[in-house]
């Protein structure tokens, strides 16, 4: 939990997408803010199509793991899934779908990445949803044995041919 809590939200990626046009690579406008908190606050508008993509980057993966923490940090991504102080296991995934979007996260060496992509009109959902597992996570314990086994699953997945 320590690697979670000093590094937590780093950097979040908004992509406003509203409809109509398609702006050039060299045209695109792009912002960053750095908030007093120190989160970083990088937003896209690309209109090509009326979507919203959120990203929140943790600057957080593997290379932070110690001796005893060895997949700490995948075991969070899973976690924070897993509900909230107002929202119960699976009222995450089903919001989001009923919102259009879908909503999914990975950990690599140097990170671990939360994403929504959602229809605009679901934009608020979508901002409320990844904001709460920010935030609130519950992290309940009885859900941690079963994730372990998805995540061991995975690890085979990643080595089979």
């Amino acid at each position: 939990m320590k690697i979670f809590t000093k590094t937590v939200l780093c950097l979040i990626i908004l992509i406003l997408a509203t409809g109509a046009g398609n702006a050039p690579a060299e045209g695109r406008k792009i912002t960053r803010t750095v908030l007093d908190n120190g989160l970083t606050v990088v937003v896209e508008e690309d209109k090509s199509a009326p979507v919203v993509a959120l990203q929140m980057w943790v600057r957080v993966g593997s290379a932070d793991e110690k001796e005893g923490e060895y997949g700490l940090a995948h075991v969070f991504e899973h976690m924070l899934f897993k509900g909230t102080e107002k929202r119960g296991v699976g009222r995450i995934a089903s919001e989001t779908e009923a919102a259009g979007g879908n909503i999914n996260a990975y950990t690599s060496f140097d990170r671990t990445v939360y994403y929504i992509n959602v229809p605009s009109t679901g934009a608020e959902v979508a901002i409320d949803i990844l904001c709460d597992i920010m935030q609130h996570a519950a992290l309940p314990e009885d859900e941690v044995e079963k994730e372990k086994d998805v995540i061991l699953r995975e690890m085979d997945m990643n080595v089979d041919d």
